[in-house]
């Protein structure tokens, strides 16, 4: 399980709007029994003089050659627009061999459980997501508020 992130960017005071769903998607991973491996999670903020885009809430999971039952790595994607995708790695992280979106998780804040059912897939077997998964996680309401709220309350430079 991972710890409450340490201190964030000070714009942001109440930590970053999505870490409850970093946390259950965490969770819902260990209780798969899926190897620890690299959980980031942040907000890629959008250059002050673009006024075209917005910031990025997003998390990263990977496990490298050594944490999967493949020839390769995995990673895991999700941003708060896009929802996930994942990729295929060689044997070095930076060696992406495929990219995908996960289209069977039809929602951006997709259920855990449905995550970690398409992760086990990926890291045991670099196995393609298969199946349909439209539940959406029930925190998912708490977060967008969060999220758009941190977008609110960005200062703006001008």
């Amino acid at each position: 399980m991972l710890l409450d992130p340490p201190g964030w960017h000070r714009l942001w005071k109440t930590g970053l709007p999505h870490w409850p769903y970093v946390q259950a998607v965490d969770e819902a991973l260990a209780d798969r029994g899926i190897p620890p491996g690299i959980v980031r999670a942040d907000v890629a903020l959008r250059p002050y003089h673009r006024t075209d885009c917005r910031d990025r809430v997003y998390m990263l999971l990977a496990w490298d050659v050594s944490r999967t039952g493949a020839r390769g790595g995995v990673q895991l994607r999700w941003d708060d627009e896009t929802g996930w995708s994942y990729a295929k790695l060689g044997l070095r992280t930076d060696d992406v061999l495929l990219e995908s979106p996960i289209t069977a998780l039809h929602r951006v804040f997709a259920c855990p459980d449905d995550v970690a059912v398409v992760a086990y897939g990926l890291v045991s077997s670099w196995r393609t997501p298969q199946g349909e998964y439209g539940a959406e996680w029930d925190g998912a309401s708490q977060a967008r508020t969060a999220i758009e709220e941190l977008r609110r309350l960005r200062p703006s430079v001008g």
